[in-house]
């Protein structure tokens, strides 16, 4: 469903369309990362859980969540 989302704003006839030729400019592609990977999280995890981090202080979450599912055991 997330990954949907991200990727409809890269249809033509979407209202949040983003040019891939211009992402592609200069550090774009780099700030747009930081906004996916950083920014956005740190900010949604903030209004979820009434909690005030900075990105670092999100991040050691982040890393915490992926360790915590790279040693979990598929139970399928």
């Amino acid at each position: 469903m997330i990954t949907g989302a991200i990727g409809s704003m890269f249809e033509e006839d979407s209202e949040w369309n983003i040019d891939q030729e211009e992402l592609m400019e200069g550090d774009n592609l780099t700030h747009f990362f930081h906004a996916l990977a950083n920014v956005a999280p740190t900010h949604l995890f903030n209004q979820l859980t009434g909690d005030d981090k900075n990105q670092l202080e999100f991040n050691h979450v982040a890393n915490q969540l992926c360790f915590q599912y790279s040693n979990k055991v598929d139970k399928e």
